[in-house]
């Protein structure tokens, strides 16, 4: 990272801190959407990547670039959650104003007394939506990516991301976030299972530890290369799965939804399961493509995709 990109950096972790002290949480996020992204040196790297994957796949360029306007808005309001994270203090999170689309689905996969795996993506607000999922009144446990020993970027910055986890612990109601590495036991992620957890993991990402665990579904006449891990251990064990993302309203105001993947019967299959998550995601990215962060793998080659031209 150069020194220009360095300070960009120290200048928005500043400004969301002062956002974070002197404006209201409404009015923080609305601020932040605004200009958080002028200072954010990675977004104005990305565009070009971020754009050519929409503009393959939808082919829209209007859409695209108002798809676009919307990402760069919803990368200033995490940037205000993650310095609300770094407080040891929790209750901002109750200002939050949560709509529920779809929260019969995950009170009926707990019915069965089994837990449910909680299927997610790449939409900006992953650890709020792990915490906000507890507005159902379940433990939440959220499985992340441990990155500490080979991500670059992690050894700048990894301090800050470890200081979300302990506050997102806090409000996970009586669940954990579990950090997976290579060849990690699976033990964790059973007993949140049989405590009758929702379990919330990311089955879009193309870098995964662990390629026996990845494979490749057809996805918006390409394909998208998916971790199945947590997936083919809910398929064993015969766990129910939902799939969900969050959107950010404006101000104080969120929406989740919520929608069925996999019913937890003998019958389920990791292909099912994998085609059904696939076919809310395309379902939410056609409708609000900004919400996802995955268009840069679309259109970068340095991910592992296949079936796009470049």
């Amino acid at each position: 990272m150069g020194l220009i990109a360095a300070l960009r950096f120290k200048l928005m972790f500043g400004w969301v801190a002062f956002l974070r002290r002197f404006a209201s949480y409404a009015s923080g996020n609305n601020i932040a959407s605004r200009t958080v992204h002028l200072l954010h040196p990675a977004v104005g790297r990305q565009r070009t990547a971020w754009l050519a994957g929409l503009d393959a796949q939808l082919g829209a360029p209007q859409k695209s670039h108002a798809a676009w306007r919307r990402h760069k808005a919803l990368v200033g309001v995490t940037r205000l959650q993650g310095s609300y994270y770094s407080q040891d203090d929790t209750s901002w999170i109750g200002q939050c104003r949560l709509d529920i689309d779809g929260g019969e689905h995950v009170h009926a996969a707990l019915a069965q007394g089994k837990g449910v795996l909680g299927m997610t993506y790449h939409h900006h607000f992953n650890m709020l939506f792990c915490n906000l999922v507890t507005r159902l009144g379940y433990p939440v446990t959220t499985i992340a990516m441990d990155a500490r020993e080979n991500n670059a970027r992690y050894q700048k910055f990894g301090d800050r991301v470890d200081r979300i986890y302990t506050p997102a612990e806090k409000l996970s109601k009586g669940g954990t976030v579990i950090l997976v590495r290579p060849n990690s036991t699976v033990r964790p992620i059973l007993r949140a299972f049989e405590a009758n957890h929702v379990v919330i993991t990311a089955n879009d990402f193309p870098e995964v530890f662990d390629d026996k665990n990845r494979q490749d579904f057809p996805f918006l006449g390409t394909t998208l290369s998916c971790p199945t891990g947590t997936v083919k251990l809910a398929v064993n064990k015969q766990i129910p799965m939902v799939a969900g993302y969050l959107d950010w309203l404006g101000a104080d105001r969120f929406r989740m939804v919520l929608r069925p993947v996999s019913a937890g019967t003998p019958e389920d299959t990791v292909e099912t399961a994998m085609t059904n998550y696939l076919s809310v995601l395309e379902e939410m990215v056609r409708n609000a493509p900004g919400l996802w962060e995955g268009w840069k793998w679309l259109g970068d080659t340095r991910y592992k995709i296949q079936g796009t031209t470049h």
